[in-house]
């Protein structure tokens, strides 16, 4: 991974590195005995030294030696969080990095975790579990989901509830950044926070109720409007989750390639890949069957299958107030990832169900069926919107402190629709800066629209050449410490069929492009 960091960063990375003697396994060892937490009402649990190659995580094993501290902080009433903190030997550079967390959380997010610490940067790196445990929470159901008709008990604990979204990094940072300074003898020089998903909520949230606390922020994918996020898997069930109205994986095979086919070449390269879905005049219209439309095959599209296809694409409204839309709906060249996580309702079964069954209604028995697309709305965004939402556009605090923020969203998501990144990053741009602020002139949010992409970098089956791997945290860095915005793109490399392929990402309004055609 080291080599493919731009060589710019490289240098940043080489002019701040520490040179002193490595700290060893007994300075590890010793730490619970040197350091007290008690002032950021935590405990130290534990310490382990790993040598480099010693800790596989899914595969990716420490590429430098680190002491890990495990500690836990109090909060709320009888509530605690846990939180990994990594500490790397001789390769730290006095930066320090948050790792966010997925879904409905309650575990630590390691894979995230190494990859940072892997990543030449010099980060001591922390991750928490948000404040509760996956394992007391139906974490049967899947990573960080629940399922419906059960009970989940940090749903009913809004000190649990508020710390997953809004305060669990806020909770673990000091604590770790005093452990920083025990283990280095010096205080942190610039904090940093990642995340993506639910990650990205936390991002938002970073930036809107604890301004002071990171230099950067990056949110991917972010999941910061949750309430209306939960609505659309909603909505998407409700139209698709019939036999019907059932779009197949391989009818939806069918939309994609047939979106391909029309918009590919529009930027002047046939790579099977959309660059920017807006400019793509696809009609889901001409797919329509000429004849039976009561049958259903993967060549023609009947009458339910297309009104299907359109609310996915128009996203949830209300039904009350003149189709006033609730939430955006998903890209065009993004319909071969829907299957799973949308048409199967595996998201709204997941998320949406359990959140109104055991937050909103508390009531097990609640069918969501009967969701009233008006006035359930309004109960919704009373009884959750202030737990779980983060969607102020004035956060002029984050940005009088110097705070800078990376957003980013792949256009083929198949979970979050990447047009709520954009709007609420125009949003943002005027709220915070001015009216007339074109989003290309925002000197503290830059947004970077990635094609192809899938959920926090993975494609899907139909964008296998796609980079999945972002070099987002290198160019955050290089924008705080020097002042070198990202306008000239962002590395990407990584595709899921182990080609490569890099691409440049470029801040929106400019369009990826593919690293041989240049520069943004």
């Amino acid at each position: 991974m080291h080599a493919r960091l731009d060589f710019l960063f490289a240098a940043i990375v080489a002019g701040t590195r520490a040179t002193a003697a490595s700290y060893s396994a007994l300075n590890c060892s010793s730490l619970a005995q040197t350091t007290t937490l008690s002032a950021y009402n935590t405990s130290l649990l534990n310490t382990t030294y790993y040598a480099i190659g010693a800790l596989n995580v899914s595969g990716t094993f420490n590429e430098v030696s680190f002491c890990e501290v495990y500690a836990s902080v109090s909060y709320g009433t009888t509530d605690s969080l846990i939180f990994a903190l990594w500490l790397p030997d001789t390769q730290y550079s006095s930066r320090f990095i948050a790792i966010g967390n997925g879904g409905e959380a309650g575990v630590i997010n390691y894979d995230d975790m190494m990859e940072e610490l892997n990543n030449n940067l010099g980060f001591a790196v922390a991750g928490g579990n948000a404040g509760h445990l996956a394992s007391d929470n139906d974490a049967g159901a899947g990573p960080g989901a629940g399922s419906p008709g059960v009970y989940q008990p940090f749903l009913h604990d809004e000190d649990q509830v508020e710390a997953w979204l809004h305060n669990s990094i806020s909770l673990l940072t000091p604590a770790a950044r005093a452990t920083i300074k025990d283990f280095y003898g010096n205080e942190v020089g610039h904090s940093y926070y990642r995340g993506c998903s639910s990650g990205g909520a936390q991002g938002f949230s970073l930036a809107e109720f604890h301004p002071d606390l990171f230099d950067g922020i990056i949110a991917g994918c972010p999941a910061n409007w949750f309430t209306h996020l939960m609505l659309s898997f909603l909505w998407n069930a409700q139209h698709t989750n019939t036999n019907k109205t059932s779009l197949s994986a391989a009818v939806l095979d069918f939309i994609q390639s047939s979106v391909l086919e029309e918009c590919d070449d529009l930027d002047g390269v046939a790579d099977n890949l959309i660059e920017n879905p807006l400019a793509c005049p696809f009609n889901i219209s001409s797919l329509a069957c000429a004849e039976d439309d009561s049958v259903s095959n993967s060549t023609c599209l009947t009458n339910a299958q297309l009104s299907a296809a359109k609310a996915i694409y128009k996203g949830p409204v209300r039904l009350d107030f003149s189709n006033t839309s609730l939430f955006p709906g998903l890209s065009l060249g993004s319909e071969a990832g829907w299957f799973l996580p949308q048409c199967s309702a595996a998201l709204s079964n997941a998320f949406s169900v359990p959140i109104l069954q055991n937050l909103v209604y508390q009531n097990l028995s609640y069918d969501a069926a009967t969701f009233n697309w008006g006035s359930d709305v309004e109960y919704l965004d009373f009884r959750a919107g202030p737990l779980i939402d983060a969607i102020n556009t004035n956060l002029s605090t984050f940005r009088n402190n110097g705070g800078r923020m990376i957003v980013s969203a792949g256009w083929a998501d198949p979970n979050i629709a990447p047009m709520w990144s954009m709007q609420h990053v125009e949003a943002v741009t005027t709220d915070t800066i001015g009216d007339g602020i074109a989003i290309e002139e925002n000197d503290f949010l830059k947004l970077v629209m990635v094609p192809g992409g899938g959920h926090c970098g993975s494609g899907n089956a139909m964008y296998p050449h796609v980079p999945a791997r972002y070099g987002l945290s290198a160019a955050l860095v290089a924008w705080v410490e020097t002042g070198q915005e990202p306008v000239k793109g962002i590395k990407s490399w990584g595709p899921p069929n182990g080609d490569n392929r890099t691409r440049r990402l470029c801040t929106w309004p400019q369009v990826a492009r593919l690293e041989w055609r240049g520069t943004c």
